[in-house]
């Protein structure tokens, strides 16, 4: 597998307002997944600094692909946007 590209840490991520995280098995054939509070990890810690720790339960597969939980996006909720439909 390719090397763990360097991400965000878990203070720039709480700054956006994000708490959780996505969790992925890095074996994509896998597919296992969950969400976790972020809470417990410093602010200087990476979210990649934490993927190769993670083992997976379904598979057995050692590493993670670590992701901030955002919100998804609200379509058409912004003021003083309007869709004209030709």
């Amino acid at each position: 597998m390719p090397p763990y590209p360097v991400k965000i840490t878990f203070g720039e991520m709480r700054e956006m307002g994000v708490r959780e995280v996505l969790i992925y098995c890095r074996d994509y054939r896998c597919g296992r997944h969950t969400e976790a509070n972020a809470d417990s990890w410093a602010d200087a810690v990476r979210l990649s600094d934490i993927e190769p720790k993670f083992v997976c339960t379904k598979c057995g597969q050692r590493g993670a692909d670590v992701r901030p939980n955002f919100e998804p996006a609200k379509m058409g909720t912004a003021p003083g946007i309007t869709a004209r439909i030709c």
